[in-house]
Order: C-alpha cells, then sequence, then structure tokens
C-alpha cells in the first residue's frame, strides 16, 4: 500500500499526481494520531506532510543524509518492516529553482517560518552558497528574528514563505509584511500551493517582484519519492508535464469583459471543454438572494448589488477546476480581481465597441439603450486589458473561431 498521511488532505494533489506515475492506488490517509498506524507497518511506502514530518522520525530505523540535516521526513519506505526516511522536499525546492532561473549564489535569504519547512530551505540555501540566511518567526529560537523585527533586514534579495500563512481554507489571512521596505527585492517564493496565489504573491507580482508558489516543488518531490518507492528513474520531462497537466485541469479560467461579450456562454462551452464546472456569478447571485439583478438593482440599488457580487466572487474563487463568468463591472473592484487570481486566469474577451452596439441589451440594468453602451466600454476597457493574463479580440460570431482562439492562447499561457 502507498499514501499520503496528514491531519487535513480533502486538497491534496498527491493522488492524482502519484496515480499519473504509477498505475496503482494511492491513498489519502488523515491521521489524528500516528501510533497505531505505524505499529502496523501496513504500508510498502508512504509520504508524509504536516504537522508530522518531524513526528515520524521517531519511528523510522534510518534517515537518508538530507532527513537527517534537516530533521525532516516526508516520505518513509517499509523494506520487511525496517523504516527509511526520506526529506524529498529539498530534491523539490532544488527543481523549482532551477526551472524558475533562481540562483541563491550570494544572495541575501530571508525564510517566514522556522519549522520542517524552513529547514529544508535553509539546508537548499546553505548548499547553494547563500551569502545569509535570516530566519524569522512568531515566535522566534536562537539566532532568529521576530516577524514584527526585520527593519534592520532590509536588503534581502529573496523572500521564502515556509509558514501556513494564507493557505486554503485561509486564503486572507496575510503575513502583514511591507513588501516595500525591502528595496533589493527579487524573487518572492512561497510553497504554498492552494490557492495559486496567495496574498504575499499577490501583493508582490502587483509591484513588479518575480513570484513562485509551491506547486513545482509539490510535483517533484512527488516524482522523486515514486523513484524511491518503485527502485526506478524518470526522465526530468515527466516533472514538468505533470506540473503543467496539474495546472491546466486546476486552474480556473474566469472571462470578463463588456456585458454581451459572451461570457457566460463562452464560459459553459469551456467547461464542456476542459471538464471543469460552469460558474455563472450574476446567476449564483440571483440564486441565492431569490431576486433577479434587475429587481436587486431597482430595490437595493447598484451598492448593495456590488456587495453581493463580492462575497459570491470570494467564496467561488477559492476552489478550482471551474469556468467562472463574472459581470461586466465586476472588475471596478480591485478585491475582486485579487480573489479571481488565487486560482484563476483572467480571459478578456475584448468585443468591439461598433458591434456591441447592434445587439440588444434586454435585462440589463446599467444598459437602458444601445448609447449608454459607449459611456461603460470608455470607463471599464482599460481595466479590462489591465486586469487581463489572456486577451481574446472577439470581432466575430463564429463560435467555433474563439473558441480555438481562446485554446491556443491558455495552452501559451500554461506553457509558459
Amino acid at each position: 500500500m502507498y499514501g499520503l498521511i496528514g491531519k487535513t488532505l480533502k486538497h491534496s494533489y498527491s493522488k492524482e499526481i502519484h496515480e499519473k506515475l504509477q498505475k496503482e492506488k494511492y491513498n489519502l490517509i488523515e491521521l489524528d494520531k500516528l501510533d497505531s498506524f505505524f505499529l502496523e507497518k501496513n504500508f510498502n511506502g508512504i509520504n508524509v506532510t504536516i504537522p508530522y514530518k518531524k513526528e515520524v522520525i521517531t519511528y523510522c530505523n534510518n534517515l537518508n543524509e538530507t532527513a537527517k540535516k534537516t530533521y525532516s521526513v516526508n516520505t518513509i519506505v517499509n523494506n520487511n518492516g525496517v523504516l527509511t526516511g526520506y526529506n524529498t522536499d529539498y530534491d523539490g525546492l532544488l527543481f523549482l529553482l532551477e526551472y524558475n532561473n533562481v540562483s541563491l549564489e550570494n544572495k541575501n535569504i530571508l525564510i517566514l517560518g522556522n519549522g520542517s519547512t524552513s529547514r529544508t530551505i535553509q539546508l537548499v540555501c546553505s548548499d547553494t552558497k547563500a551569502s545569509k540566511i535570516i530566519v524569522s518567526a512568531r515566535n522566534p529560537k536562537l539566532n532568529e528574528v521576530n516577524f514584527t523585527n526585520l527593519n534592520n533586514y532590509q536588503k534581502i534579495d529573496i523572500i521564502f514563505n515556509a509558514t501556513p500563512v494564507g493557505m486554503y481554507p485561509n486564503n486572507d489571512d496575510s503575513l502583514n509584511i511591507d513588501l516595500h521596505n525591502f528595496s533589493n527585492l527579487e524573487v518572492i517564493i512561497d510553497l504554498i500551493y492552494n490557492p495559486f496565489e496567495t496574498k504575499i504573491l499577490y501583493n508582490a507580482r502587483t509591484q513588479g517582484i518575480k513570484t513562485i508558489n509551491g506547486l513545482l516543488m509539490l510535483v517533484h518531490q512527488a516524482v522523486r519519492s515514486s523513484e524511491i518507492f518503485h527502485n526506478i528513474t524518470y526522465d526530468k520531462n515527466t516533472t514538468i508535464s505533470l506540473y503543467k497537466s496539474i495546472l491546466l485541469n486546476t486552474t480556473n479560467f474566469v472571462l470578463i469583459g463588456m456585458p454581451m461579450s459572451g461570457k457566460s456562454y463562452f464560459s459553459r462551452l469551456l467547461g464542456n471543454k476542459y471538464n471543469k464546472k460552469a460558474v455563472d456569478i450574476d446567476k449564483l447571485i440571483e440564486i441565492n438572494s431569490n431576486q433577479s439583478i434587475d429587481n436587486i438593482f431597482k430595490i437595493y440599488g447598484e451598492k448593495t448589488f456590488r456587495m453581493l457580487e463580492t462575497q459570491t466572487i470570494k467564496k467561488i474563487s477559492k476552489s478550482n477546476s471551474q469556468t467562472i463568468s463574472i459581470g461586466g463591472g465586476a472588475i471596478l473592484n480591485k478585491k475582486n480581481i485579487a480573489y479571481l487570481k488565487q486560482n484563476g486566469i483572467i480571459i478578456f474577451l475584448d468585443v468591439p465597441l461598433s458591434l456591441l452596439k447592434t445587439f440588444n441589451p434586454k435585462n440589463r440594468p446599467l444598459l437602458k439603450n444601445k448609447y449608454t453602451i459607449e459611456k461603460l466600454y470608455k470607463e471599464r476597457y482599460y481595466l479590462y486589458k489591465k486586469y487581463a493574463d489572456i486577451t481574446i479580440f472577439k470581432d466575430t460570431l463564429d463560435i467555433s473561431k474563439t473558441i480555438k482562439q481562446i485554446e491556443v492562447k491558455i495552452d501559451e499561457y500554461i506553457n509558459t
């Protein structure tokens, strides 16, 4: 038996990864205590995630060198009752850095957090000749720095987040670190992968700082674990293709654009194409409020509608594998974009104003006639362009042509 042990595993990708690598069942095993599991030793190989990477060491008979140095184990092999522990997170992090062309040599590194993952990062930094390594935590140990006392460490080149702050379902949690204080900052690497973009990564990206999440590290450590479990070697491209496959399967496709641009329709088509759940934010608001959008505007006003819109987007954005269509005015609130970008690619359906004017704006509270659309277009167009990861110029009613354009752009985005 092969599998993963941890406290909460509902949103783990490990099962998907391992079952693609080997055609055998991989189990997700949630445990509150470890004694009985290790007393029975009813497994061939297991992976270990938080909060047990340190605790499982007491059950191991042997540790490989990396596990010894980091005092952290995420992979255990059972050889006739003899348990050997490994740390493949180390390999995963090295792969992530290489893939993203990030060198730690002669760099000043700040690591947020002092748990098992932090110890792995510290060893990688040391082995790759980082100039200075600073560890910061809410409860710092000897030679570590408190989160609230980082003012004296401003010449940092790279920050690693090794805490669970901002991890699903607590996506809104923040480390409350002002990135503007780090004038030399080049890269932020957050080893959380659910959501894909945490608050600290979002803030960094909007400031022009390179950002990297932990998904690739997760995939490669799993590949290395599978190699150890089955005594085989995978090609380097195995990790990359698995990584891109998971990105494509789990990323939300979020359609933005003017009213009548076809967001809801193409969301459903893309949902069918990519086997994702199609979600229409306006329809969800109507279902949850038991009222039409038109009535909400008439009775309560636009302010109330926008509040309901943001609440709905916030909730929906935490889930994966969706195609999401949002109302034309949702981009007016920066919070909506931040929520949607947590797990999503923003796709702008750019329909020319001349074509929009030929459509009938019925049942749309802000479009009383065909002339008001010009006003909204001028107010919103630059925001659609600003927030879009992909722009589709849709100057035709040819559905197959538009879908093909979207497919090509999504493929380009995932591959780059």
